[in-house]
């Protein structure tokens, strides 16, 4: 049931590729600060202050006030360091087609690099230099590039390279991945990228780096290979109404549609179109390609078909949701309280894709690693000049120190997955139905549980003073009636209802199709429909629907008779 967005690649890169034409990288000062206009001027005190998170922001711009009013009163008072915000290195690992070429992922790192703009590390290097087995090589300006390739018995295992490019801010902005062959399938490699912003004096400003364009590239390129059911790239994979896509919808509900990446599903609303537009879905899926794979519903009533066979686990009516491998869908996104508008939600969904990858167990080799494997190696090519009791001493003692080391930065990563994903997952607690009350009752539409909530609250407040309720309990009642918002679930059926009751022909079907699709099953009767509560909608009566109505006026009747079963007419 494999699901591809692209037609597999195959075949074998030339030795000798020309420097494509790619799009230039802006250099890091740029394409790391994410708002700077001149690369060369450090950081203005307005420009850190606009960069600060996590409480840097309030020291700055009190720090700043100080020093104007310092200066307007002839004092000099020095200058002073604005806190950096937490960084984050960005990583991620996916598998990767298999090139049986040694100097294809070298050709693509170096067209990368000739595509930087501030990169000079290749402007004089010879092409024999760049072939061989460990390139180190160091630009007048400071930069580096370390390439090494780990063969054993004539076989390449793995290939990686190290980048560092300074700036003019006090920052070193590092990238590394290596290319392991056949890390867990024997048909495709396995690449890890890292990248991250690194101190070079004290004081200096970090920040969290972005994915590196080399990432673009390769995927740009057809490098993706197959991650569990879905070809790794750079554009949303589209589903179609049918039951095999059904089938990979439940997969990646269940967290077993993929291996190494999240998925994004974005969920149909009302007229097969989706909470974010085409431009916007594919623009999602092209920033994330390499880090999540965006998959897209087409309709909703492939939504329906979905609900059914999963009891009501989905995502749906517009809410976009985030799946990790093995657990399924750990978080949602819609609009309300929490995300007011669309960008709101593109935001806060590609920072946790970006982070939950960042801290998923590894299977490809950091530069660490590989260079950990590239020493075992040189260990056999020594041992024909060194004793063996020395060899075996030397490097026994190295590897047990090595061992104990990345033993505890194992343990370590595990739980900083299991910590990222909890407080991700914890973000999912909302006043609404998707948070604390999830699970209390099978919903008839999304939303439900917030609208009868807000009922709640705003009944309780016409009896709270001759009930003596206090103050604090009227206070958050009236705070869920003025900023819990109606859901538009429940504008959408009530829409629904009204359309299925204009025709009388096609009224008994139509209607029996919107109850069919929020929570009813139906059972025909000689000149009625009788439909009835599917389990777990508990509290829904049996309505009856005739399948000969009268007049126009018997219709509306129909419907209001409807809404009121269903305990909607009410629903502020």
């Amino acid at each position: 049931m494999l699901r591809s967005r692209s037609q597999f690649f195959s075949g074998v890169a030339p030795d000798t590729r020309p420097v494509r034409e790619i799009v230039a990288e802006p250099p890091p000062s740029l394409q790391f600060h994410g708002g700077m206009a001149d690369a060369d001027q450090a950081p203005t005190i307005e420009g850190r202050t606009a960069h600060a998170k996590h409480g840097n922001a309030e020291f700055a711009e009190i720090e700043c006030q100080r020093r104007k009013e310092a200066k307007a009163a002839g004092i000099d008072i020095g200058s002073f360091v604005v806190p950096s915000p937490p960084m984050q290195p960005f990583a991620t690992e996916f598998p990767v087609k298999r090139f049986d070429n040694r100097a294809a992922f070298p050709s693509e790192v170096f067209a990368w690099l000739r595509g930087m703009r501030s990169s000079r590390i290749l402007s004089s290097t010879v092409q024999r230099e760049l072939e061989d087995e460990n390139v180190h090589l160091i630009a007048g300006s400071g930069e580096e590039l370390r390439v090494r390739e780990l063969t054993q018995e004539g076989v390449r295992v793995a290939v990686g390279f190290q980048h560092d490019m300074p700036d003019d801010q006090g920052r070193t902005w590092r990238t590394e991945a290596v290319l392991r062959r056949g890390a867990i399938d024997a048909e495709q490699d396995v690449i890890r990228f890292r990248t991250q912003c690194l101190a070079k004096r004290p004081g200096a400003f970090l920040e969290s780096p972005k994915k590196p364009f080399l990432i673009k590239a390769l995927l740009k390129e057809g490098w993706g290979g197959i991650d569990g059911e879905i070809e790794v790239l750079d554009e949303p994979l589209w589903l179609e109404d049918d039951d095999e896509d059904v089938a990979l919808a439940e997969l990646i509900l269940d967290g077993e549609a993929s291996r190494w990446l999240p998925i994004i599903y974005v969920s149909a609303t009302e007229g097969d179109r989706w909470l974010l537009t085409k431009d916007e879905i594919e623009k999602l899926a092209y920033d994330l390609g390499g880090v999540a794979h965006v998959v897209v519903e087409p309709n909703r009533q492939f939504s329906f078909r979905l609900k059914a066979s999963c009891d009501g686990r989905n995502v749906y009516n517009g809410t976009l949701g985030i799946a990790m491998p093995h657990r399924g869908f750990i978080r949602r996104f819609f609009l309300g309280i929490r995300f007011p508008d669309v960008a709101s939600i593109v935001g806060d969904i590609r920072a946790a894709a970006v982070g939950l990858r960042g801290f998923m167990p590894s299977v490809g080799w950091d530069w660490t690693e590989m260079q950990e494997h590239v020493l075992r190696n040189q260990r056999v090519a020594l041992r024909g000049s060194l004793s063996e009791s020395a060899a075996d001493e030397l490097f026994d003692d190295y590897n047990k120190q090595l061992n104990d080391l990345q033993e505890e930065n194992r343990w370590l990563k595990e739980q900083r997955h299991s910590q990222a994903v909890t407080e991700i997952a914890a973000e999912e607690r909302d006043p609404t139905t998707e948070g604390v009350f999830q699970g209390v009752i099978k919903e008839i539409y999304a939303g439900e549980m917030a609208d009868r909530i807000r009922l709640a609250a705003r009944t309780a407040l016409t009896v709270a003073e001759s009930n003596g309720i206090d103050g604090r309990s009227v206070a958050v009642w009236e705070g869920i009636v003025e900023r819990v918002p109606r859901s538009t679930g429940l504008d959408e059926l009530l829409a629904d209802l009204e359309r299925a009751t204009k025709d009388p022909k096609r009224m008994a079907n139509e209607v029996t199709a919107v109850l069919q699709r929020h929570g009813y099953h139906g059972k025909s009767e000689n000149r009625h429909i009788r439909l009835e509560p599917d389990d777990g909608y508990h509290g829904l009566q049996n309505i009856t629907v005739p399948k000969t109505p009268g007049e126009i006026r018997g219709l509306k009747n129909q419907r209001k008779q409807i809404e009121r079963t269903l305990g909607i007419s009410k629903l502020p």
